[in-house]
């Protein structure tokens, strides 16, 4: 008996396709979640040296700017870097997770879509309030030359805008349907999603924007650790 020479997934000359292999998820884009927590926490230490006024001096910029020491334009300098990475991250973060609910969610939910518009959202505002803090350190950078009415103004809406973090609302909205309806994902991670994004729109609908550092931070370090170390693609 003679050996075939040909190759079995071949019959005369026309080759036999292999069946797709399936592709392997990443988990790298879970860190964009971390990553955007961490950057705000890291604006959170950075601002801290940017409010040195005492109460008396509330009435009175130009005291107000006397306040600040040379280490000003650095901890505006870190606050920038620091917005730049949570956008970065977040737009990383919504990407991801988008992929990873379109394979869990039903076809033609608007969950997947709806996880990653919110943190894009979240990236928008973190570069607006990168924004903010190039003209700060520019502007406290000539302190000597520029109205003390700006520099405080500034300093204000840095500490406000980049905090405006209402997509928050819509991920943790898409999390929990995700969870409770459609079964994608852990219904632990649904009940977090409900707390922090009712948290979220407390300090959205009322004069607290800059409270989302304290919700925003802690739901994204969670959910971020949740489904880059969780096993399962429920993650539970």
């Amino acid at each position: 008996m003679s050996i075939p020479l040909s190759d079995p997934t071949t019959t005369g000359h026309h080759a036999v396709p292999e069946p797709p292999r399936a592709a392997t998820e990443g988990r790298g884009w879970a860190w964009g979640g971390i990553v955007t927590a961490l950057g705000g926490l890291a604006v959170f230490v950075a601002s801290g040296p940017l409010w040195p006024y005492e109460e008396s001096d509330m009435r009175d910029n130009t005291r107000m700017v006397d306040r600040f020491d040379g280490s000003a334009q650095g901890w505006v300098f870190i606050t920038q870097l620091a917005f730049t990475a949570a956008a970065l991250g977040a737009v990383l973060f919504g990407a991801g997770l988008r992929r990873r609910l379109e394979r869990q969610c039903p076809a033609g939910s608007l969950v997947p879509t709806t996880a990653y518009l919110g943190m894009l959202l979240i990236g928008v505002m973190s570069l607006v309030g990168a924004g903010m803090g190039t003209e700060a350190f520019h502007n406290l950078r000539m302190a000597d030359k520029t109205d003390p009415d700006t520099i405080i103004g500034e300093l204000a809406q840095l500490g406000t805008y980049g905090w405006v973090w209402s997509g928050l609302l819509l991920t943790a909205a898409a999390l929990a349907v995700a969870a409770f309806r459609q079964g994608a994902v852990s219904r632990w991670i649904g009940v977090v999603s409900l707390i922090f994004g009712f948290l979220t729109l407390v300090t959205q609908v009322l004069p607290f924007q800059y409270m989302a550092l304290f919700v925003g931070v802690p739901y994204l370090l969670v959910i971020g650790a949740a489904f880059a170390f969780g096993r399962g693609p429920a993650l539970g």
